[in-house]
């Protein structure tokens, strides 16, 4: 396993050469890329020179956004996924190999039933176009009852539906294990094992408040991991071990969490909540090689120019 730095899961913006020397500098071992980004360097400038900055920084590449709406309707879903073949040859380019998904978690115009065959369908589609490049799906949920609240069906919103939806999709097609929607959902993290073998992409780590029923929770109150323990994040991190895990581990939390903070105190703070996490799984943690971004007498990185690892899209 390794620790992964996500400008959305704990949103952050900056420059490039900015948000790599702070993950450098706290101890985490890859950043997710923003796709589309990345793509639009490489088209201006080449794929070497759109991923000098990670490569140099000897920096993973942790998850992207699939640039696709699963859900959409048919029109939609087809002109995107006619544009996914070129966007994932970048994706391999950029060495990323796990891409990520959130699953509807409800429906005006599907009953389960019918959302689940084209979900199980279109995600084989998918899954045909990822295997060439070495490239796994992980899907994740949206467990808090207000994303579900006015929609006439409900979809996939636990683990364990979102495990049933993995078994029959193709098989590059994972899921992310997500402390806080197993928080919210009540469910037994020995769940994560029922995965198979290499179906594991991402694990997200967050906190919850203590005065809040899970039920009651909205994705304001998703705090940073180690905030109040009542998630044990470490409980998470040993089932993942368990079950073989070798991916990125990403820190998660609402925005309005981390107002008043600044943005090298948000990434120290994960860092240091994600050492403490290790220690406590009794994970080893192995010292990177720190390679400090260059800068000239005006205190400005050398070469700085828009890259693929800002803000990308949720």
């Amino acid at each position: 396993m390794f620790r992964n730095l996500s400008t959305i899961g704990l949103p952050l913006s900056g420059r490039p050469s900015e948000l790599i020397e702070l993950a450098l500098s706290f101890g985490f071992d890859a950043m997710d890329i923003d796709l589309l980004d990345f793509q639009q360097q490489a088209e201006a400038f080449g794929v070497t020179h759109a991923r000098r900055l990670m490569v140099s920084a000897r920096l993973k590449s942790g998850t992207f956004h699939l640039p696709l709406q699963i859900a959409a309707d048919e029109a939609t879903f087809r002109e995107e996924i006619a544009l996914l073949p070129a966007r994932l040859e970048l994706a391999k380019a950029a060495e990323a190999h796990r891409a990520v998904a959130t699953v509807a978690p409800a429906s005006d115009e599907h009953s389960f039933k019918d959302f689940f065959e084209l979900y199980r369908k279109r995600l084989h589609e998918i899954g045909d176009l990822l295997a060439p490049h070495d490239i796994t799906l992980g899907l994740a949920i949206r467990p808090e009852r207000e994303a579900r609240e006015g929609k006439a069906n409900e979809f996939v919103h636990t683990f364990e539906a979102l495990v049933g939806l993995v078994m029959v999709a193709h098989e590059r097609i994972g899921a992310i294990a997500d402390a806080w929607a197993l928080h919210l959902t009540g469910e037994p993290l020995e769940l994560i094992a029922k995965l198979p073998k290499g179906r594991l992409v991402e694990v997200r780590l967050s906190d919850a408040p203590r005065d809040v029923p899970a039920a009651e929770m909205t994705h304001a109150h998703r705090l940073m991991p180690g905030e109040t323990g009542v998630i044990n994040s470490a409980a998470i991190l040993e089932q993942a071990k368990a079950a073989g895990f070798d991916g990125p581990v990403t820190p998660w939390a609402d925005r309005s969490t981390l107002v008043g903070r600044g943005r090298e105190k948000i990434v120290k703070l994960a860092g240091d909540r994600l050492e403490q996490a290790w220690k406590d799984a009794g994970l080893p943690i192995v010292p990177r090689w720190f390679t400090p971004v260059l800068r000239d007498q005006f205190g400005r990185p050398i070469g700085e120019e828009p890259s693929f690892v800002g803000v990308a899209a949720e």
